[in-house]
């Protein structure tokens, strides 16, 4: 397989695993001042990626933070008490970041997609930090599996090692559309008539453009590695305009590792 492309393929999976991982941050927990002057100054207005939504988004973050003051830190962290931990509300829904509250029947906590997001952070490898007492189900933990899987791609694609590489691809291709396609619009909904602010209204969309985008971008890179029913490609697949705007901000925020690797 041509060195080059093995090559474009692993700077995209680096920047594919440094996005997920400011999304992590982001659902995590509220912003401190180091993060929002960090995103403020990520020049988020001028990017200009492949994905429609996620530009949206990016002018949407950037336009609040443009306005910051003395009182943005406080005014963030009230907007996500208040839209995805839920504080204060008991009878409107709020988008507490679970999967299972989204995907149950019961719309509760610790339900079925719990437990089969736990079994394959065990079969990965991964565990929740224990003293979180939070549930595996969380779209943090999620996208940090995610963050996780494009590094081990990536590490793969630099030894040279294609079938490891192929597997760790469709492992991860098998997760996103088992616990994250599946409820991300529905979340993304939520987040959207609940937020307060434009800032995480411009989250939103970035975070549904950027999942939904991800599905494209593995895809191409199982066409070129022959996996599963993607077969291998003989055309030139390019990444750059794709992960443009992805890698632009994704050290754009400090937010520690969601999940501990055991």
């Amino acid at each position: 397989m041509d060195e080059s492309m093995l090559e474009e393929l692993r700077v995209a999976a680096e920047a594919r695993a440094a996005f997920y991982r400011t999304l992590a941050s982001l659902y995590f927990k509220e912003l401190d001042q180091q993060g929002i002057d960090r995103l403020a100054a990520a020049g988020l207005a001028a990017v200009d990626g492949d994905d429609p939504l996620m530009n949206e988004g990016y002018a949407d973050m950037a336009a609040y933070l443009a306005r910051r003051d003395g009182g943005t830190r406080q005014e963030l962290a009230s907007d996500f008490a208040g839209a995805i931990l839920g504080a204060g509300s008991y009878e409107e829904r709020r988008a507490t970041p679970y999967e299972s509250v989204f995907t149950s029947e019961s719309g509760l906590l610790m339900q079925e997609a719990r437990d089969d997001v736990y079994r394959l952070l065990c079969e990965a490898h991964l565990a929740v930090d224990e003293g979180l007492r939070t549930p595996e189900d969380h779209l943090s933990f999620e996208f940090e599996y995610m963050a996780v899987q494009a590094e081990r791609l990536a590490e793969a694609l630099a030894q040279g090692d294609v079938g490891r590489a192929a597997r760790v691809l469709d492992e991860q291709r098998a997760f996103h559309a088992a616990h994250l396609l599946n409820w991300i619009d529905a979340y993304c909904d939520c987040l959207d008539g609940c937020a307060r602010t434009r800032f995480y209204r411009g989250v939103s969309k970035v975070t549904r453009g950027f999942v939904h985008a991800d599905e494209a971008l593995m895809a191409e890179a199982a066409a070129v590695l022959g996996v599963g029913e993607d077969g291998p490609t003989e055309d030139a697949v390019r990444f750059d305009a794709r992960v443009e705007g992805v890698g632009a901000v994704a050290d754009g925020v400090c937010g520690g590792r969601a999940a501990a690797v055991c």
